[in-house]
C-alpha cells in the first residue's frame, strides 16, 4: 500500500503520460504484428500446401498413366487404370478413416460418376469449370464444408487412355458418352485447416503478446528512468530552491550590512534588512538603479567606501572604524569589508560590501575603558591611573630636576556621615568633596584611591612652600555641612604631605611617607596638615609588631574564618565566602584590612593563606548541601610557592570537590606579573576549580585580562552598589559591567547589598548573584546551620 502514492505520482508525471502513450503505440504495433503473423501463415499454408498436393495427383496421375501404358504386361485380369485409381484411393480412405490430416477423393463429372460424385456444389461448379476450360489447372481454396473449415485442392482428371474412355462408357451405357482428353472428374484433398489456424491464432496472439510486453517492459524501464532522473531534478531544484531560501534568509537576518552591486553597470544587486537599518536606506528604491545615479552618490559612498580601490585591486579590502552620518542615527562608527568576485574569465562581476555597525560597542569600550582608569562614584583617576602618572611625574621630575608633593587627603568625620546619615549620603559627599578639590587644585593631579582617601600631586615648582599653601587653601574653601533630624556634622579634610626627593625618589616610599604623614596629621584632630617627618616611623614599628605577633597567631589559634552566604538574585544560597579573621588576646577582634597588608608585606601571608584555604576546604566538605566555598588569594601567593600544587593537596586531603571551590583574585594577580600570573591561573583552571575577579571596577579592571583568560565570575565593588540608587553614573556603570559579563557569559555578583532597593535594581539589570548585609553578616559557621543542611533546612534567604 505505502507503493501507491509512488504509482500515482508516477502516472501523473510526464514519464507517466508518455508511458501511457507508448503502450497504446505498442498495443497497435503488436496487433498489427500479430495479424501480420496470421495472415502470413494462412497464405504460406494456401501456397505451400497447395503446390505441395497438386505435385502428389501430379504423381498419381503419372502414375496411372504409365501404369496404363503397362497394363497388357500384367494380363487380362489387371485392372482398369480408372477403376484401379478410383479404388485405391477408396482403400486408402477406408484405412485412414476421416481423422486423417487430408482426404483424398477421385470424383466423376456431375452425371457420369462412377463411384463418388462430388460432395457439394462447390466441388462440382469446380469440375465443370475445368471442362469448360482447354487446358484446366488445379484449384486451392479455402471453403466451409458442413460448418468445417477445409483447404482444397481440385486437380482436373482427364480422359488419356482410350481403353479408360471405353471401359467408362460401358460402365455408364445409359450416361452421355466419355471421349478421349475429357475431364472425367477430378482428384480432390481435403485438409481440415481448423487445427491449423487455431494453432496459428494462438501464435499470433503469442507472438503479439509477448512483443506487448516486450516493448511495455522496454518503455516502463525507460520511463521510470526517465522519473527517476526527473524526480531527481526535482529534488536537485527543491534542494536547490530550500538553499537558496536558506541563504536569502541568513543574509536576510546577518547581523552586519550585506550590499552586492554590479561591477559592469554599478547597478545595486542585494541590500539586506541590516543595511536598510543601519543607512536609513529604502532598499526597494535602489535595487536595480545605478549607483552612478547623483541621487545616490551620498549612499553608494557609504555602502561602497573605496569601492574604485576594491575593484582595480580585486582583493579584500578592510577599512576599518570609519565614522558615517546616517540621517535618521547620527554618526556611527562602521567597519567594512570590501571584496571583488569575479566571473568565469576572471573579470570583475560584482562587488560585495560587509559593514558592521560597531558604534556601541566602541562606546561600550570606552565606558569600560574609562571604568579602569577612573573612580565610579567621583569620576576621579583611580588608583592604576594615579599610579601610571606617579611614575611618570617621577621620570620628568628627575629629569629636570624639580620637586612635588604628594597630598595624601582623607576626609574628616566620614564614618559618622555613613553612620548618621547613611552611605547614600557619604557618596554624596564624597562627589561634593571631589568637586571641592578639583575646583581649588585645579593645576594638580587629584585621583580617589578607595574609600574616603584622596591623593594630589603637585605641579612641580618650589616645594615645600607650595604643597604647605595649597594645603591651607584646600582646608579653608573645601568643607561639607550636614544637618538632619537634630544632627549637625561637618566634613572637612586632613592632610598627610611627602616631598619628591627629600621624602623618597621612589613611588612607592612616597606613598607611604604620605600616608605615614596623613596618619599623624589625623591623629592630632580634624583639619589639620603635617609634612613626614622622621618620627612617622613610630607608625611602622607599630606595623611591625604586629606582623611579630601574626607570625604566631596560627600556633596559637587565634586565627578563625567567618562565612558570608552568596545567593543567587531570588535568594537561594548557592555558597559562602570565607573571610579571615584576627582574634588577638589584647587588641581583640584585629581588622582584615589592618593585618592583611602587613602579612602580605612580611611574607606570612604564604602561610595564613595556605591554613585559611585548607580550613575552608575542609569544613564545606562536612556540609550536607554542596554548596559553593569561595575563598580570597593574595596576589603574593602568586608570587612564591606553588599555589596550584598547594590547591591540588589540599582538594585530595579533604576531600572537597573542585567545582565547588571558588578561588577570588584581584587584578593585581595579573599587573604585577602577567605571564607569571596567567599561567598559574591556567593551571588552577584545569584543577576544575573556578576562578572569581573581585573587586571588580576599584582597580586595574583591565578588558585584556578579560580576554586573556576565561574567568567564571565577576564580582562588582561594593561601592558602586552603594549608589545604583542615587547615582545614574554608578548604575551606569553597574549595567555595563553587567552587560559586558553577560556578552562574555560570565555569572556577575554583586557585593555589599544592604538594601532592598538596591537588590531591586540589581534584580531588574539580571544581575545572577549578590552578596552583603541584606543577605547576612560575616559570621561563624555554626550561625548557618540551617543554611548548610545540617538540620535538613531550606537554602533560600529572601522570598521571590
Amino acid at each position: 500500500m505505502a507503493q501507491f502514492p509512488n504509482l500515482w505520482r508516477f502516472m501523473r508525471s510526464r514519464s507517466g503520460r508518455g508511458f501511457l502513450l507508448h503502450l497504446s503505440l505498442c498495443a497497435a504495433l503488436s496487433v498489427t504484428v500479430a495479424y501480420g503473423f496470421y495472415y502470413f501463415s494462412l497464405n504460406w499454408f494456401q501456397e505451400h500446401k497447395s503446390r505441395e498436393k497438386i505435385i502428389a495427383l501430379q504423381l498419381v496421375d503419372s502414375f496411372v498413366t504409365n501404369y496404363s501404358a503397362v497394363r497388357s504386361q500384367f494380363g487380362k485380369d489387371a485392372p482398369v487404370p480408372a477403376t484401379f485409381r478410383a479404388h485405391a484411393i477408396e482403400a486408402f480412405n477406408k484405412q485412414n478413416g476421416d481423422n486423417s490430416d487430408f482426404r483424398l477423393a477421385s470424383v466423376g463429372r456431375p452425371g457420369r460418376e462412377i463411384l463418388t460424385a462430388p460432395t457439394d456444389a462447390r466441388m462440382a461448379a469446380t469440375i465443370e469449370a475445368f471442362a469448360a476450360t482447354e487446358n484446366p489447372k488445379p484449384v486451392s481454396e479455402l471453403l466451409d464444408v458442413n460448418g468445417e473449415r477445409i483447404f482444397r485442392t481440385v486437380y482436373p482428371t482427364l480422359a488419356r487412355e482410350q481403353s479408360c474412355v471405353s471401359c467408362h462408357n460401358a460402365l455408364q451405357p445409359l450416361q452421355a458418352q466419355w471421349h478421349l482428353n475429357d475431364v472425367m472428374g477430378a482428384f480432390v484433398i481435403d485438409v481440415p485447416i481448423s487445427p491449423f489456424l487455431h494453432t496459428v491464432f494462438w501464435q499470433s496472439a503469442g507472438i503479439g503478446i509477448g512483443l506487448f510486453l516486450a516493448l511495455a517492459l522496454a518503455g516502463l524501464t525507460i520511463s521510470l528512468m526517465h522519473f527517476r532522473q526527473l524526480e531527481a531534478l526535482d529534488a536537485s531544484a527543491a534542494k536547490l530552491g530550500r538553499t537558496q531560501n536558506f541563504l536569502d534568509s541568513i543574509i536576510e537576518n546577518m547581523p552586519v550590512s550585506v550590499a552586492v552591486k554590479d561591477a559592469r553597470d554599478r547597478c545595486y544587486v542585494l541590500i539586506n534588512r541590516t543595511a536598510e537599518a543601519i543607512f536609513g536606506i529604502a532598499r526597494g528604491e535602489l535595487i536595480g538603479r545605478s549607483a552612478d545615479d547623483p541621487s545616490n552618490k551620498d549612499t553608494a559612498s557609504d555602502l561602497f567606501p573605496l569601492a574604485t580601490e576594491a575593484l582595480r585591486t580585486q582583493e579584500l579590502q578592510t577599512i576599518a572604524e570609519h565614522p558615517v552620518n546616517t540621517p535618521h542615527n547620527g554618526t556611527r562608527i562602521l567597519t567594512s569589508r570590501n571584496l571583488s568576485i569575479p566571473d568565469e574569465t576572471g573579470e570583475p562581476r560584482y562587488l560585495l560590501s560587509l559593514a558592521e555597525d560597531i558604534t556601541e560597542r566602541k562606546q561600550a569600550e570606552a565606558r569600560i575603558q574609562h571604568l579602569a582608569h577612573y573612580d565610579a562614584l567621583t569620576d576621579l583617576p583611580n588608583r592604576v591611573a594615579f599610579v601610571e602618572y606617579l611614575a611618570r611625574t617621577i621620570d620628568a621630575a628627575k629629569l629636570s630636576k624639580e620637586s612635588f608633593a604628594v597630598l595624601s587627603i582623607d576626609l574628616d568625620g566620614f564614618k559618622e556621615v555613613n553612620d548618621v546619615f547613611g552611605h547614600a549620603v557619604g557618596d554624596d559627599v564624597l562627589r561634593r568633596m571631589s568637586e571641592q578639590l578639583r575646583a581649588f587644585a585645579p593645576d594638580a593631579y587629584l585621583a580617589r584611591l578607595g574609600g574616603d582617601e584622596f591623593t594630589l600631586i603637585t605641579p612641580n615648582g618650589d616645594h615645600p612652600e607650595l604643597a604647605e599653601i595649597l594645603a591651607r587653601r584646600l582646608h579653608a574653601a573645601v568643607a561639607i555641612d550636614l544637618e538632619r533630624e537634630g544632627q549637625h556634622l561637618r566634613v572637612g579634610i586632613s592632610v598627610g604631605i611627602a616631598i619628591f626627593p627629600a621624602d623618597g625618589n621612589d613611588a612607592t616610599t612616597l606613598l607611604n611617607n604620605a600616608d605615614a604623614a596623613l596618619y599623624r596629621s589625623k591623629a592630632a584632630g580634624r583639619g589639620k596638615t603635617r609634612f613626614f617627618e622622621i618620627e612617622m616611623d613610630n607608625r611602622l614599628r607599630e606595623r611591625r609588631a604586629i606582623s611579630h605577633e601574626l607570625s604566631s597567631a596560627i600556633a596559637r589559634n587565634e586565627l578563625c574564618l567567618h562565612y558570608q552566604p552568596l545567593a543567587k538574585i531570588d535568594g537561594e544560597v548557592i555558597g559562602f565566602e570565607a573571610l579571615l579573621r584576627w582574634q588577638h588576646p589584647q587588641r581583640g577582634m584585629v581588622s582584615p584590612a589592618t593585618f592583611i597588608p602587613v602579612a602580605e608585606e612580611s611574607g606570612l601571608i604564604m602561610q595564613i593563606g595556605e591554613w585559611a584555604l585548607r580550613e575552608a576546604c575542609r569544613e564545606a566538605a562536612s556540609w550536607s548541601h554542596p554548596l559553593q566555598i569561595a575563598v580570597n588569594l593574595s596576589p603574593i601567593q602568586f608570587r612564591h610557592g606553588d599555589l596550584a600544587g598547594l590547591v591540588h593537596s589540599l582538594l585530595l586531603e579533604t576531600g572537597l570537590s573542585p567545582t565547588r571551590l571558588e578561588l577570588e583574585i584581584t587584578e593585581g594577580v595579573l599587573v604585577e606579573d602577567f605571564d607569571r600570573g596567567l599561567s598559574i591561573l591556567r593551571r588552577l583552571k584545569a584543577l576544575g576549580v573556578r576562578i572569581a575577579m573581585d573587586d571588580f571596577g576599584t582597580g586595574y579592571s583591565s578588558l585584556s585580562y578579560m580576554q586573556s583568560f576565561p574567568f567564571d565570575k565577576i564580582k562588582i565593588d561594593k561601592s558602586f552598589i552603594s549608589n545604583v540608587k542615587s547615582s545614574p553614573q554608578s548604575a551606569a556603570i553597574v549595567r555595563a559591567v553587567i552587560g559586558l559579563a553577560h556578552g562574555l557569559n560570565l555569572p556577575v555578583l554583586a557585593e555589599g547589598v544592604e538594601t532592598g532597593p538596591q537588590l531591586e535594581f540589581l534584580a531588574t539589570e539580571s544581575c545572577d548573584e549578590v552578596q552583603g548585609y541584606l543577605l547576612g553578616r560575616p559570621q561563624p559557621i555554626a550561625e548557618y546551620t540551617k543554611l548548610i543542611g545540617r538540620d535538613g533546612a531550606a537554602r533560600k534567604l529572601l522570598s521571590a
